[in-house]
């Protein structure tokens, strides 16, 4: 659809926009680091720390020369479209033709799969976006996000939760994508009381993708937690992926299941985690680093490889192990007595590690939505 000459596309070299955070006593939160109290950042200006840095850096819809930003309520009131959600699709959609440009969408109503003409939102064959909650106003419910085959993608302050329709994932990343950071989300569907195979996972990384940050995110309520493949098949793996900041809650197993991959865990707060959590299968390389663990694992042992079900491990399939290197992490009422490093890798990038205790009690406070402001 054309618009040229409405008011309400914003076609410009890249403008700066402020974000304040809602917890300042509790010291800032930007770009994935903690820093002194202080201004943040204009969001154009936020980069995550991780593997997203690297490979050229990750910047969204703000790093291209031309950027085209909607308010998702103003835009779609003028465009013909009937719901938020149709009118998000047609926004990304248009956006494929706009090879080396830049796509800001502001998102400030609930995307509901009521009426929704597909069964996701596709974010697919695009370069350079970025979709952002406005407050506390960025709800996807029932509709998953599917990054697929697209480079530079940033997801922010959004809350998405009970997705059962299309891949069933509340954010997907998959088929070749790059450069992609998902940060201050809050993803969730159900766990107890829930048929374990009525949704999949929260976030999951396949078929191919690399250069992926994960950080800040309050994922909570699932059986399926997380991933980094599709199967054992090789190119079914994603890789180079950094999860850091995150708040794990009230979740059965796979935080993540890891296969084939080079992970990064730093400085996350697991909780509640009811069998097992950081799965390492097929050869993957993990660096679990300065994370929190309370009451994760239950503590028994797996039939098939004979490993205690806990914070770390190899369990549930897949015929070889993956490796980990565990660095200053705590453990409470957590079985971990028999883990030890069996790797010594590392990841190559610059990054300030947090202690265990402290990781905990930011990303308690600063984790999910509502903490970074971003206004249109």
């Amino acid at each position: 659809m054309s618009m040229s000459g409405d008011p309400i596309r914003k076609s410009r070299v890249r403008r700066r926009r402020y974000a304040a955070l809602a917890a300042p006593a509790a010291g800032v939160v930007a770009a994935g680091l903690l820093t002194a109290a202080a201004p943040t950042a204009s969001a154009a200006e936020d980069v995550p720390v991780g593997y997203a840095s690297m490979n050229g850096g990750t910047t969204g819809g703000f790093g291209a020369g031309v950027v085209h930003e909607y308010v998702l309520s103003e835009y779609r009131q003028d465009s013909g479209h009937g719901n938020p959600a149709d009118a998000m699709y047609a926004l990304l959609k248009e956006h494929r033709d706009r090879s080396g440009e830049g796509l800001v969408v502001y998102v400030d109503e609930t995307v509901d799969a009521s009426g929704f003409s597909e069964s996701k939102m596709d974010v697919k064959e695009v370069e350079n976006v970025s979709i952002l909650g406005v407050g506390d106003r960025g709800e996807f419910d029932g509709v998953g996000i599917n990054i697929r085959d697209a480079r530079n993608v940033v997801v922010r302050n959004l809350e998405i939760h009970h997705v059962d329709t299309g891949e069933k994932d509340g954010i997907g990343v998959q088929k070749d994508s790059s450069n992609v950071w998902i940060d201050h989300n809050e993803i969730y569907n159900e766990f107890q009381g829930a048929d374990k195979e009525h949704y999949d996972g929260l976030i999951d990384i396949k078929n191919g993708s690399q250069y992926i940050t994960v950080s800040w995110n309050h994922l909570h309520d699932s059986w399926k937690t997380m991933l980094t493949a599709s199967s054992d098949s090789d190119g079914a793996n994603g890789d180079k992926i950094t999860y850091m900041n995150n708040h794990f809650e009230n979740v059965n197993s796979r935080v993540p299941l890891i296969r084939r991959s080079e992970v990064h865990m730093l400085n996350n707060y697991f909780e509640d985690i009811a069998s097992s959590a950081i799965n390492c299968r097929l050869g993957a390389q993990v660096l679990v680093e300065g994370n929190y663990f309370l009451r994760t694992g239950s503590g028994e042992v797996d039939d098939q490889d004979g490993q205690i079900q806990g914070p770390v491990g190899w369990w549930y399939g897949s015929d070889e192990t993956g490796y980990w290197n565990l660095v200053d992490n705590a453990y409470e009422d957590t079985p971990h007595e028999h883990l030890e490093s069996t790797t010594d890798f590392t990841v190559p990038y610059s990054y300030d590690a947090l202690g265990p205790e402290e990781a905990r009690t930011q990303a308690s406070q600063n984790s999910g939505t509502g903490v970074v402001d971003v206004t249109p």
